[in-house]
């Protein structure tokens, strides 16, 4: 009798004979997949340790503090009968130089790059003519002015190229720093950036009788802090990959000046500060961890100094400082490392982790003596509860 082997199957019950070559296809691609993946993998790890690392920016130690700081002028203005102060800006592009040799691209109020300190009292009343001189449509608005919003320069009244506006109105609260930028809708990032920014400083009585530091850019020093990028000669603005809090420079710079120091001879010295960067959160303090008495924030002197190592600003914030100096010392302002960005990976590519040195202050041998900070600045003025109107609503 003859025997034959079951059906696809191989002599005497073994395994169909193109089994091993089949067992071996598969051996071969699970070892290419493995490698294929193995390699995915490394490759996605090593990127994201690129981002990672790259996220993170440091320039403390780094910083050569060789270049005078620069103070944006006071305003000129003239006073009309009725006892109007008038100033004159006009937005205009330039040319800034940086750095030694290399022109940036940038845009100014009555110069290449940011603009003028306005100075005007309580009770006065003033007017601000401005002509766009810029090839777009822009505004100037009033950071932390108390004014009626038809004088607000909002997106709503755009000024077109080689148009004019002049709003008015009567300064009516305390004294403060405030600041003015553009605030077109969907390019206010842009234009502050490209440098149209500047100080709108409030006197009124009680400022003017305490015995505050107050000669301007002398032991009164503005302090506009921006954080930014070049690409080749002009100001960069995109954004890194996994940056979604908007434009993180990779250094910064203080009244349009890079690397910055300033000498003074004052034992006391009063620092405006001003964020003037577009995304960035700054934690202001001293690299030596002194204290600095914080007079006053947004809405002007505080009742009484408070005694701190670090000041937060978030972008447009402001904040007033008084630090006291040795005789022949330098010291560092810095912006520290922040926790308050929520998780790890928050804070690393939302700038949390990054550090910067801002500004040095280099005190004289000697120094002018300054009068201690008084334990009272001024009483808080409360809203009037009785001026209070409530709105009609509608169903």
């Amino acid at each position: 009798m003859t025997r034959h082997a079951p059906r696809g199957g191989a002599p005497g019950g073994g395994e169909p004979a193109g089994a091993p070559r089949r067992r071996f296809r598969w051996k071969r691609l699970l070892v290419v997949l493995g490698s294929l993946v193995t390699v995915f993998a490394v490759t996605v790890g090593a990127l994201f340790t690129w981002l990672w690392t790259d996220a993170k920016v440091d320039t403390v130690g780094e910083v050569r503090f060789d270049t005078p700081l620069a103070i944006p002028p006071l305003a000129r203005s003239t006073v009309e009968q009725d006892g109007t102060r008038v100033f004159d800006l006009r937005m205009q592009a330039g040319e800034t130089e940086f750095r030694d040799g290399v022109k940036t691209p940038t845009w100014g109020f009555n110069g290449s790059y940011l603009g003028p300190t306005l100075r005007a009292e309580r009770g006065e009343k003033v007017r601000v003519r401005i002509r766009n001189g810029l090839g777009e449509a822009s505004t100037v608005h009033w950071h932390g002015m108390h004014l009626p919003a038809r004088m607000d320069g909002g997106p709503h009244q755009m000024i077109a190229p080689g148009a004019a506006w002049a709003p008015h109105w009567t300064v009516d609260q305390p004294a403060a720093t405030l600041w003015y930028h553009p605030h077109p809708h969907g390019r206010t990032e842009a234009h502050v950036r490209r440098g149209l920014a500047g100080l709108f400083l409030l006197d009124d009585a009680d400022s003017r009788r305490l015995a505050l530091p107050k000669r301007y850019g002398v032991d009164d020093l503005p302090v506009v802090v921006q954080d930014v990028r070049f690409d080749g000669a002009r100001l960069d603005g995109d954004r890194g990959l996994m940056q979604n809090v908007g434009f993180l420079g990779d250094r910064t710079m203080v009244n349009g000046t890079l690397r910055p120091y300033r000498e003074v001879r004052d034992e006391l010295v009063r620092l405006r500060l001003l964020n003037a960067s577009t995304a960035r959160t700054y934690d202001f303090g001293f690299a030596d961890g002194r204290d600095v008495a914080l007079i006053g924030t947004d809405g002007g002197l505080l009742r009484r100094p408070v005694s701190l190592d670090r000041v937060q600003l978030s972008p447009g914030e402001r904040a007033e400082i008084v630090v006291r100096v040795e005789p022949g010392e330098r010291v560092t302002l810095r912006s520290f490392p922040q926790d308050g960005y929520g998780d790890a990976w928050q804070r690393r590519f939302g700038g949390g982790d990054d550090s910067f040195d801002v500004l040095q202050l280099r005190a004289a041998e000697r120094l002018r003596p300054s009068p201690g900070l008084a334990s009272v600045l001024v009483e808080p003025e409360l809203p009037d509860a009785e001026a209070a109107v409530r709105g009609a609503t509608s169903t």
